[in-house]
């Protein structure tokens, strides 16, 4: 993925070879390259050439900064991105005149480093989302960090594999903390800043969510608040939206389903004037995500170009995009849109996503697990396992069967390191429920769909726009049930759009709360008849049996069944020491022969046993 590489060491010996190696590493499509050596240190910058594309580096005029960044800045306290010429330059102008503290303020999708050749340290900065993953390790060559963990393993590395890192993807289908799969490689955390001096290395965060008591009380605000609030979530979201149209607003591309995040993104599109006004949508025909967004895009006069995943082409761009992803995604996740991305890259520049406000604005609150910690003021034990276990996707019966006693143990109850760290926090549940939902969302998201995306094009989002966060955070609870207050802006602001059905609910984004109940009740009734007798009678309404832009477990029973085995069941993955062969044959044999559907769990024994053949074999 484009971003910044480095390298800090105390000998300049054989530096540039390995710097240049590792640039290479990361140059999949033959990105803009730019690089400069300073004795022991090494800048270098992998980049799309389609923002901060004016200079090189930023240098401070005597000479003692250099800085390198990737990505964008959208605001700093009262200045606008439309005011900021060169996003590098700007982030080191004020890093100089507010010091490290400046960081608290920005606000956009970046990471950089900076060194400072006086007092002979280098900064490592995220951004407070953690939008662009970045990776560092200590290394017989010296201080590294890179984009991707391919880049770090061009130095000689001890590749020991983290077993907490192992434990993430086979719970929760990705990396869930700021690990990598090797020990010796870290990710930096989102809201941080890595110091590394010349005897000491530390990291710093600088920002975290606010907690607002009053938020969590269970009281339904007055008429005049609501109004208010609507108010106030109109002025801060149209502002995150302006600040995400306000550049290259004729090589904007828009993934747009039939969600009501994307449409969000669709109709400020239209009213920012975005020229022309283009969309793609995954799916095959009948599908809720193009039904809706057909509908939405003849609304506002937009572009609408559909997208049939198909198998045959899925099993190419999995391996590829493991590669890409240093194999620590669920790989079934993303890969669905590279046929999309890649014929509108070089036409398009920019993609804009709202990711997430649905969790924000409370999609998960109705849940019944999730009440139950609304109701709780310390944590006890049932709230403790709620949080421990909410975002697992895997059984562990499931995963003793597949896994030998000795990897089991290895990995057994790892996971549960990151969900512990929130539980051990001061907060009341449902905050640290809410923190530990957007780590996941983001994390998740940052791993695989915008990490793909951000392979040919520049990545924004709305949604993680610092006023829109902090705004979500003040937000009564009451104002989240079925994301009332998200739909009522959205309702008030484009009325018509409003009225066209949203997928997965089958209703119409402006109806009631009471509708949105009944939706959910339905959705569950549906559910259990299609494990009855009735299943043949449901399966002849069309509404209930709408297909999804992807159908891994279909096409691992028929289409990709033998692709799938050729790797599952192949000598060289038997052969780890990892897997149970009985465990793992009956998985496949379950998966094919019954409704099981094991898909999830095969596609990352896939993307596991991709990561030993390039990494380790």
């Amino acid at each position: 993925m484009p971003g910044i590489l480095g390298l800090v060491t105390k000998q300049t010996e054989n530096n540039q070879e390995l710097f240049s190696r590792m640039l290479d590493s990361v140059n999949h499509f033959s990105y803009k390259i730019d690089s400069t050596f300073n004795k022991n240190i090494c800048f270098g910058r992998v980049h799309l050439n389609y923002v901060n594309n004016k200079i090189d580096f930023a240098r401070s005029n005597d000479g003692r900064f250099l800085l390198t960044l990737s990505g964008e800045i959208f605001s700093y306290k009262n200045t606008e991105t439309s005011q900021i010429e060169d996003d590098q330059t700007f982030l080191l102008d004020i890093f100089i005149k507010d010091g490290i503290d400046c960081l608290k303020w920005i606000n956009g999708h970046f990471c950089a480093a900076i060194y400072d050749f006086v007092e002979e340290k280098l900064y490592l900065i995220s951004d407070r989302m953690g939008t662009r993953p970045h990776y560092y390790a200590n290394t017989s060559d010296g201080f590294i960090f890179a984009p991707e963990v391919k880049a770090i393993l061009k130095s000689e590395i001890n590749k020991e594999l983290d077993y907490l890192a192992l434990s993430e993807m086979f719970n929760f289908g990705h990396l869930f903390g700021n690990k990598t799969l090797f020990k010796e490689i870290s990710q930096l955390p989102p809201a941080s800043y890595l110091l590394l001096c010349k005897e000491s290395q530390s990291i710093h965060k600088y920002w975290d969510f606010p907690e607002y008591a009053d938020a969590y009380k269970k009281i339904w605000p007055s008429k005049s608040s609501i109004k208010q609030t609507t108010d106030e979530f109109i002025n801060i979201f149209t502002n995150s939206m302006r600040r995400n149209f306000a550049k290259n607003k004729n090589k904007i591309l828009i993934s747009l389903s039939g969600g009501l995040d994307s449409r969000y993104v669709a109709a400020y599109a239209k009213q920012f004037e975005v020229k022309p006004l283009v969309s793609f949508t995954m799916g095959p025909k009948g599908s809720e995500d193009q039904m809706y967004s057909k509908l939405v895009t003849e609304k506002i006069g937009m572009q609408h170009n559909p997208f049939e995943v198909k198998p045959q082409n899925i099993w190419k761009d999995a391996e590829r995009f493991s590669y890409f992803s240093d194999y620590m995604y669920m790989i079934q996740g993303p890969i669905q849109g590279f046929e999309a991305i890649e014929s509108f890259s070089g036409d398009k520049q920019v993609t804009v996503s709202s990711q997430m406000c649905d969790a924000l604005f409370g999609s998960t609150l109705v849940r019944k697990r999730f009440k139950v910690l609304i109701d709780k003021k310390t944590f006890d034990d049932e709230a403790k396992g709620i949080l421990t276990e909410c975002f697992r996707i895997f059984d562990d019966s499931l995963l003793k069967r597949i896994f030998t006693n000795d990897f089991y143990n290895k990995i057994n109850d790892k996971y549960k390191d990151i969900p512990q760290q929130y539980i051990n926090s001061n907060s009341i549940p449902i905050h640290a429920y809410l923190n530990l939902l957007i780590h996941e969302h983001v994390r998740r998201g940052t791993l695989s769909g915008n990490f793909m995306n951000n392979l040919y094009m520049e990545t924004r989002m709305p949604s993680f726009d610092n006023d829109v966060i902090d705004f979500a955070y003040k937000l009564p609870l009451k104002l989240r049930e079925h994301q009332y207050l998200y739909r009522r802006a959205f309702t008030q602001l484009f009325p018509d759009l409003a009225k066209i059905k949203r997928q997965h609910f089958n209703i119409s984004i402006d109806a009631s709360n009471t509708r949105y109940r009944l939706s959910i009740i339905e959705t569950k009734i549906v559910t259990i008849l299609k494990k009855s007798r009735l299943e043949p009678l449901i399966n002849r309404i069309p509404k209930y049996n709408r297909p999804s832009y992807t159908n891994y477990n279909s096409w691992f029973k028929n289409e990709l069944y033998d692709d799938m085995v050729s790797i599952v069941l192949d000598k060289r993955t038997l052969s780890r020491g990892i897997y149970n062969e009985e465990g793992l044959r009956s998985i496949v044999n379950s998966h094919k022969n019954t409704k099981n559907d094991h898909s999830r769990l095969l596609w990352q024994i896939i993307n596991l046993e991709y990561f030993f053949r390039n990494n380790i074999d």
